[in-house]
């Protein structure tokens, strides 16, 4: 069975990845910010390693790819990533801004960067990368958002360059936006339908299709 490597199992879509691929058998290694607290991925049942990791800690990612250096990872799923506050324009926290960008964009290139090796080595041989159709510059119809959106534009565009420089080690690299999951007040998407969509995404996906960005329903988004 594939092995799994994802981010951000704190909570949310983590856990659910987490929990999705463990139930079908896989080899789970799921990262937190913290393990101790994470009693929901830590009760998972099935072969689920829970592992600390704050993906803004460039060392700590590489720490990580050494400590799993004898091991194949079919899946690299970056999924950790800080979604709010939205302040309005005239009311921008800069200092936060920094802390969303080393979160959504900047480890997620390390997280490439440092298990390229062990990918390219498995059977599977993808990343996986939870975007946002609010990274759509197409789509942005709204205006706003400034930080989220301007993270996981970014990360929409390391992810189309990764597409394009891994293609020659046959590495599938996609984008992918979960829907509004309902992870907070309002949202629309149950977390394992969201989960569910871009896991069968992931799986029925061919190498024609790296650098693409798709919503959890399978639908292509615009950059």
């Amino acid at each position: 069975m594939p092995t799994v490597l994802v981010t951000g199992c704190d909570t949310g879509l983590g856990v659910e990845f987490a929990r999705q691929y463990a139930a079908e058998g896989c080899k789970v290694y799921a990262t937190c910010l913290d393990p101790d607290s994470a009693a929901a991925t830590r009760a998972i049942k099935g072969d689920v390693t829970v592992l600390k990791l704050d993906v803004s800690d460039l060392g700590a990612i590489e720490q990580l790819a050494r400590d799993l250096k004898s091991q194949s990872i079919d899946i690299l799923l970056s999924n950790a990533g800080i979604g709010r506050p939205h302040p309005p324009f005239g009311e921008t926290d800069y200092a936060n801004w920094r802390r969303i960008l080393d979160v959504n964009l900047i480890g997620p290139m390390k997280l490439a960067e440092a298990f390229v090796e062990h990918v390219a080595a498995s059977e599977m041989k993808v990343m996986a990368f939870v975007s946002s159709r609010m990274g759509s510059i197409g789509l942005n119809m709204t205006g706003g958002s400034y930080a989220y959106r301007s993270s996981k534009a970014g990360l929409n565009a390391v992810v189309k360059s990764l597409a394009i420089d891994l293609q020659p080690r046959h590495v599938l690299v996609l984008a992918l936006h979960p829907g509004w999951a309902k992870t907070e007040p309002g949202a629309r998407v149950d977390v394992d339908r969201s989960v569910g969509g871009m896991r069968a995404i992931i799986q029925r996906c061919g190498r024609h299709e790296t650098g693409c960005f798709f919503a959890f329903n399978d639908t292509m988004l615009p950059w």
